[in-house]
């Protein structure tokens, strides 16, 4: 996806199962920045994750009511 974005910084990664990783990132296009939360698959041919199409792409204005929406889930 880094073709895609103008700018990408990784926050994070979970891993899904052996072959697939989710992977949290702060983009941006255009001047808009969102929150990235994307699941990667393994690439055994190249030996790389490389990104689906299974994820969201949050805006970023929108994140303190993310942050709100997962603090409220029970543990």
């Amino acid at each position: 996806m880094s073709d895609f974005w103008d700018n990408e910084k990784l926050i994070g990664k979970l891993g899904k199962n052996s072959r697939e990783e989710i992977i949290i990132k702060v983009v941006e296009k255009k001047g808009k920045k969102f929150v990235d939360i994307r699941v990667f698959w393994f690439d055994g041919n190249s030996d790389e994750y490389k990104p689906s199409q299974k994820g969201v792409a949050i805006p970023y204005e929108s994140l303190d009511e993310l942050k709100n929406l997962i603090n409220s889930i029970e543990g």
